[in-house]
């Protein structure tokens, strides 16, 4: 499927350390293992623009079901799946890290909703973006866009506090505590949940498991390993608290999720 798949690394230093990459796809529906895309919840905010050919998203948990050509997904535990509407999937995006739609607008991201419509946050901006990008010819230029358009409208903010909390989380054992977080950071628990629900739009504890989640399912569609091995490598040392963990935040149990993730991955993993 790599034929059908073109990304890039931003080339701007400080867009480099909070935009992990832009991806362009254009590839027949009939070429993917499946038609309906389950979204594991993941510790990254996604951006997707579908072009002529919108996408179904639907939110499990509210039973809402709407149609998009342009949208941002912001990080939560929300179970999404989303559905191609066309016989063609022809998307351009990128994947953000789970701070960084504070460096585009000042409304607290906790307050948006589950699946940001871009128009109605950005306006015009939205609307110029698409205009751009339709007259472009190839992969490269929608990234060059893309990177324009993040560099004109970035906001001068102080993030340094969530963004070494990111950091922190990622790098070190997924078992870290609250206290222990806000300890090594210097602050209150208070302080530092205030920060995620204001810059990330969820707890840090929320974040915290999404992140052991992430590396789960990344164990389940890449090892051999089996479930007893991944649960204890994710410091799962009772099966059923795993089993009931996972299918809490994505509606399946492990060995349930190990069949459902397609190969229609390369939007997360």
């Amino acid at each position: 499927m790599d034929e059908y798949i073109s990304t890039r690394r931003p080339y701007n230093a400080f867009l480099a350390s909070i935009v992990e990459d832009y991806f362009f796809m254009d590839i027949p529906v009939e070429a993917l293992s499946g038609k309906t895309e389950f979204i594991v919840p993941f510790p990254r905010i996604t951006f997707c623009y579908y072009f002529d050919r919108p996408f179904s998203l639907t939110n499990h948990n509210t039973q809402e079901t709407v149609i998009e050509k342009i949208i941002i997904t912001k990080v939560s535990t929300t179970q999404i799946s989303i559905l191609p509407t066309t016989d063609r999937v022809k998307i351009l995006g990128t994947h953000i890290k789970p701070f960084a739609l504070a460096y585009f607008t000042k409304q607290p991201i906790h307050k948006l909703p589950w699946l940001i419509n871009t128009e109605d946050l950005f306006g015009d901006i939205a609307v110029k973006f698409q205009n751009k990008i339709n007259v472009c010819t190839d992969p490269e230029q929608m990234f060059d866009v893309i990177e324009d358009i993040f560099l004109d409208n970035v906001l001068v903010r102080d993030l340094s506090l969530i963004t070494r909390a990111v950091e922190l989380i990622e790098t070190s054992d997924t078992n870290l505590s609250i206290e222990e977080l806000s300890s090594q950071l210097n602050t209150t628990e208070r302080t530092l949940r205030n920060h995620f629900y204001e810059h990330i739009g969820c707890s840090p504890k929320e974040y915290l498991q999404i992140v052991k989640i992430k590396k789960v399912a990344y164990q389940l569609k890449y090892s051999d390993q089996s479930l007893t091995d991944i649960a204890f490598d994710n410091h799962y040392f009772d099966q059923a608290h795993f089993i009931n963990d996972l299918k809490k935040i994505t509606g399946y149990s492990p060995g349930e999720l190990r069949k459902l993730i397609p190969n229609f991955r390369f939007l997360q993993f």
